[in-house]
């Protein structure tokens, strides 16, 4: 009896004895996504010798690490199982790269391997070649037996950088600078129009309007338009617009070079009169007449070339004071506004 307690006690040191320090037998298979964007297995076993500064011993005495990545750019994971020589229970580790690349998550399995092999690999910095008629560098320090404490890293070295690795993310790459978010700014822009309804006929005004982004997606937008006289089919009257106006506009597509917006504005000024000498026509009560208009429309800008910025859209205006201007004696009007008002523009200005 006492024979066979002390063979069963010898049998575990005997165990630990066969166990190959430093040697392990690292498998590294690539899953949907990952065959042709991540490196090979003997790429990765020449990665994981270049981190520990040996060549990888794979005499099949050693652990037995078993490694499968799979993703797409921008979502990578990988599960490390680790298989113990000494009849330690398994052991597996989770990675995850929100990276564009495999390059992340394949350094990352790197590390956590080295570190499996020899938990001092990650203290020094990896090996590089040697140069020529260099000596060769020294042997690393054996690893501690299986259940030994880990040796405590150098002062201002991470503790536990195997947990680092696994808890953090990749960082995304930074963006192009067409698809970052533009900065607020500020722009002036002058405006040629062509009107319908505003005057008795189809015209043509100048305005000036200026833009603040006040933020990512919203601008406010105020200026002064001109509308010289138009004459109507009697040629001693004829009549033109000044107003001004304040407004606001969603940005519904905005980039560093591009802008799309719909914009809602309201216009304050006069619609004045003019009665030209005619023998026929007496002026009874001429002038300008304060005129006031809510409006709609959309617009279009694009930066060109630096700060030059070219611009188009449409404007419905709906005036709120619709005069009626006649002859004394004549029952027609000869103008009146209709309900609805449209005007058509484009311009150049520049961008801050």
């Amino acid at each position: 009896m006492s024979l066979l307690c002390a063979c069963a006690a010898l049998a575990p040191a005997a165990a630990r004895a066969e166990c190959a320090r430093g040697a392990a037998d690292v498998s590294w298979v690539r899953l949907e996504g990952a065959e042709e964007r991540c490196p090979s297995a003997p790429r990765l076993r020449d990665e994981i010798a270049r981190r520990l500064g040996r060549e990888l011993a794979t005499t099949g005495g050693g652990l037995s690490i078993e490694a499968v990545v799979k993703g797409n750019p921008g979502a990578w994971s990988a599960q490390i199982r680790t298989v113990g020589c000494d009849g330690t229970p398994p052991t597996v580790r989770k990675l995850e790269s929100s990276a564009a690349t495999c390059e992340a998550i394949t350094s990352a399995a790197t590390l956590v391997i080295a570190l499996a092999i020899d938990p001092t690999a990650a203290l020094a910095a990896p090996a590089s070649p040697p140069l020529a008629g260099a000596s060769p560098p020294p042997e690393p320090p054996e690893a501690p037996p299986p259940g030994a404490p880990r040796p405590e890293p150098p002062r201002g070295a991470p503790a536990e950088p195997a947990t680092q690795v696994e808890s953090s993310r990749a960082a995304p790459p930074p963006l192009p600078d067409a698809e970052r978010e533009p900065r607020p700014g500020a722009s002036v822009t002058l405006r040629g129009l062509a009107t319908t309804g505003l005057l008795p006929v189809i015209g043509p005004g100048v305005a000036w309007a200026a833009e603040w982004s006040v933020a990512p997606r919203w601008t406010t937008a105020s200026g002064l338009l001109w509308l010289p006289e138009q004459r109507t089919a009697e040629p001693a009257l004829a009549f033109g617009l000044t107003a001004g106006w304040l407004g606001v506009c969603a940005e519904a597509l905005r980039t560093g070079q591009l802008s799309l917006g719909a914009c809602v504005h309201l216009l304050a000024g006069a619609v004045h009169a003019v009665i030209h000498e005619h023998p026929s026509v007496l002026p009874v009560d001429p002038g300008a007449r304060l005129w006031v208009s809510p409006g709609v429309g959309t617009r279009l800008a694009v930066r060109v070339v630096g700060p030059l910025r070219l611009e188009t859209g449409i404007d419905l205006n709906f005036p709120l004071t619709r005069y009626r201007f006649q002859l004394q004696g004549n029952e027609q009007p000869v103008f009146e506004q209709p309900v609805i008002a449209g005007a058509l523009f484009g311009g150049a200005g520049i961008a801050f």
